[in-house]
């Protein structure tokens, strides 16, 4: 492998390294697993990353598979930031904010720039990714796009796939594609080419045509697989792939350049929390929340603040609801509105209905008053990494989407399975979008518990889709999510992403092993052994 990392570092303008510690750091993300690189890159420009896909597709041809696995801050959970081969590392030099147009709100950058960077350069316009807020500020944007991120404001703003204008993608054999909507003649155009941008565009039509029927069942709120096929082509035959890569997590091309959709946001927001000593109540609330037009709603079972307080982490809304009533459940709603006079309508309108409703307990503030309940939008931090490193909560056990018609029985389900397995599976989630996680807490050092890992992820799987759910409303399967909900899935869907993916990746060089089925027995024998979080400590959990 140390010849072939000279030979890269003669031919682009990046780092090449295959140093046992760095490659080290490289084998973990958010998740559980551990995958070590053969060597680790830190491109300079899409031109380095072009030369290495096609160094990799160039040995394919020739029979030697040399993975490429793009990686931004690694906080995905799910494996897709890992892999054997190389890493592709973007957070050091491909980290460029180019320019912004404040006219249009189009913002140009590349995939490495954190979401904390990006949220503050457009704030100082008064603008915003709006489904980037509430993710990890040190994640990266990139990251953020192939992993279809839904953050808590979605309900109001939509997802991340109306955010992106543009997309400059190297595709496997290392041409670039520059996506954008073309109409019908221009399509002929390109299918036309004797290239693999032009086996791209005629594969992708040709399936978008053969599966058709399939198509139609596919439901706007399922990041599974390739879904997002749905959009490529719209009813008047324009044609635009951006939508294909947003949640590919790297499997379909490196994506090197965006631009995206910013929109003005507010720099106040009008915050209410609702206590309720029935969950019941609580889950009841949440349509009539919904149709104030909020900017978030968020559920949380009592559970989470018992352990925060526990911890010694009180808030004060939570305290004072504790000493009236037994807490079951706490809604969070919040209100963006540029105007002070409507987010205080708002809030009344909340205190007319609830403020003095039996069994609830309603705490609001406004402004610079709002940060104590703002601050508990992050409470399940002291169930995910409680002060003892023997044990965590894997986060593999969210982003699920239930109907709120259904959630009350889901929510008895769940009360059911965490009997059965013998562990506490607190709820919490976006009720604007009814999507949710659930927060068991695990020791990897402990066999029974790693075999609970899958376990657990296998009837929380079957208990979503049997109340209307789907398992991935945000991020993606990665590695270790598709055994478990593909076996859900009608067998001509997961011949279609098969399908997809053949067409964009033929030689397998781009992530093998994300988004598709690996067995248990598999994911086992890379496992890790003990929780880390040393990484992500160094900007927040």
């Amino acid at each position: 492998m140390n010849k072939v990392a000279s030979y890269l570092r003669g031919h682009i303008s990046g780092e090449v390294t295959t140093r046992d510690d760095v490659r080290e750091a490289m084998s973990i993300d958010g998740g559980v697993l551990r995958l070590k690189p053969d060597m680790v890159i830190y491109p300079r420009n899409t031109n380095d990353v072009r030369k290495v896909a096609r160094f990799s597709w160039q040995l394919a041809e020739k029979g030697h598979v040399l993975p490429v696995t793009v990686r931004g801050a690694g906080t995905d959970a799910t494996g897709a930031a890992i892999g054997k081969g190389v890493s592709l590392v973007t957070t050091a030099h491909m980290n460029r904010l180019f320019e912004y147009d404040a006219k249009q709100k189009l913002v140009r950058l590349q995939p490495g720039v954190t979401i904390g960077a990006l949220n503050q350069g457009l704030a100082l316009h008064g603008a915003n990714i709006m489904a980037l807020v509430g993710s990890h500020p040190y994640g990266t944007v990139g990251g953020a796009i192939a992993s279809a991120t839904t953050g808590r404001l979605a309900g109001k703003y939509q997802t991340i796939e109306p955010a992106i204008d543009q997309l400059e993608v190297v595709l496997a054999n290392g041409d670039v594609l520059q996506t954008k909507r073309i109409n019908k003649r221009e399509l002929s155009k390109i299918k036309g080419e004797q290239s693999f941008v032009g086996d791209i565009y005629r594969g992708i039509d040709r399936i978008i045509e053969d599966y058709a029927e399939v198509l139609d069942t596919l439901r706007s709120n399922d990041a599974v697989g390739y879904n997002t096929i749905a959009d490529v082509k719209q009813k008047d035959g324009s044609f635009d792939l951006t939508p294909l890569f947003v949640g590919s997590q790297g499997t379909l091309g490196i994506v090197t350049e965006m631009i995206m959709k910013a929109e003005f946001r507010s720099l106040h927001t009008a915050v209410a929390a609702l206590t309720f000593d029935s969950s019941n109540a609580a889950r009841d609330a949440i349509d009539d929340l919904c149709k104030l037009s909020p900017a978030f709603v968020e559920y949380f079972d009592a559970q989470l603040f018992d352990t925060a307080a526990k911890a010694g982490r009180e808030y004060a809304f939570y305290a004072e609801a504790a000493s009236t009533l037994t807490p079951a459940s706490v809604i969070i709603v919040g209100f963006d509105d540029f105007s002070e006079r409507h987010r205080a309508k708002h809030l009344k309108r909340l205190t007319k209905r609830w403020g003095k409703s039996e069994g609830v307990v309603l705490a609001s503030a406004d402004g610079d008053k709002a940060e104590d309940i703002l601050a508990a939008l992050d409470v399940a931090h002291y169930t995910m990494w409680p002060d003892q490193a023997t044990g965590a909560t894997p986060r593999l056990f969210g982003g699920f989407h239930v109907p709120t018609e259904r959630l009350e029985d889901f929510a008895r389900g769940l009360e059911l399975l965490a009997d059965k397995e013998h562990v506490d599976l607190p709820l919490a989630g976006h009720a604007y979008t009814n999507t949710y996680s659930v927060y068991p807490t695990l020791s990897l050092s402990k066999v029974g518990d790693k075999q609970k890992i899958f376990k657990l992820l296998d009837e929380l799987t079957k208990l979503v889709y049997d109340h209307s759910g789907t398992m991935l409303a945000e991020g993606g399967e990665g590695r270790v999510k598709a055994k478990f909900v593909y076996s859900h899935l009608d067998d001509k869907l997961v011949q279609m992403y098969d399908e997809i993916r053949n067409v964009c990746d033929p030689r397998g060089t781009l992530n093998p092993g994300v988004k598709q089925v690996n067995e248990v027995r598999q994911l086992a024998e890379i496992l890790r052994d003990h929780h880390e979080a040393g990484q992500n400590a160094r900007y927040g959990l």
